[in-house]
């Protein structure tokens, strides 16, 4: 009977250690939008890296060409702040000098949904989210 008490008093130990939240969604993945009649996916990687495929075409990530240049894009966010914020860094492929930055806001509404308001056209960030907003996109995520 004590073998059987320490066994039960052991899993309860074990099972207070463990935690039983669901897992925290997460950008790394690909994911599906549609901006103006036009179907998009944007990538998130874990080395930090995004690019846009669209119409077949790649655009960003690690080592793109462009105008006869190397580049990489990457994302950078802050959930410490809300909304959360998003940006989108390119450089020019030694990482040394950055090209361009591209400011915004995110919400990971679920581990499906992705909602981004971000301004590629380098003026200032979005203060909050706006259904009505052209700079404003809800992604799927994809399976695998």
């Amino acid at each position: 009977m004590k073998n059987y008490a320490f066994f039960l008093l052991l899993i309860a130990s074990a099972a207070s250690l463990t935690s039983f939240t669901m897992p925290k969604p997460t950008l790394i993945g690909k994911w599906k939008g549609e901006d103006g009649g036009e179907v998009g996916v944007i990538t998130f990687d874990k080395q930090g890296f995004v690019s846009f495929t669209v119409k077949g075409e790649v655009i960003g990530g690690k080592e793109y060409k462009a105008e006869g240049l190397v580049f990489d894009m990457y994302y950078e966010t802050d959930e410490s702040v809300t909304p959360h914020t998003m940006d989108f860094v390119i450089k020019i492929h030694d990482g040394q000098v950055e090209v361009a930055r591209m400011l915004g806001i995110y919400q990971l509404v679920d581990d499906k949904t992705l909602v981004i308001h971000m301004k590629f056209d380098g003026t200032e960030r979005p203060e909050a989210m706006d259904d009505e907003s052209q700079d404003q996109i809800t992604l799927k995520k994809m399976k695998k």
